[in-house]
């Protein structure tokens, strides 16, 4: 028997929109200033930032769950 070979399957998401208003202004600052060079690059950051504070939100509810769960066991 052979050996099989996995595929990695990545994830795709097809993003095109236009922004107007402060997010335009916040996007061509930031590219102005060096922090981002394309709007691929705004994307991205923006959603790996988004992500984290997410699970920091998530951590927080579960540490005060755990805490109260606790509090009410003794």
């Amino acid at each position: 028997m052979g050996r099989r070979k996995e595929k990695f399957v990545e994830e795709k998401a097809r993003i095109n929109c236009e922004i107007r208003g402060k997010p335009a202004e916040i996007f061509n600052e930031l590219k102005r200033r060096g922090l981002i060079t394309s709007a691929r690059d705004a994307v991205v950051q923006g959603l790996a930032c988004l992500y984290e504070k997410v699970l920091e939100r998530d951590l927080r509810e579960a540490q005060l769950k755990a805490s109260k769960r606790i509090n009410t066991e003794l």
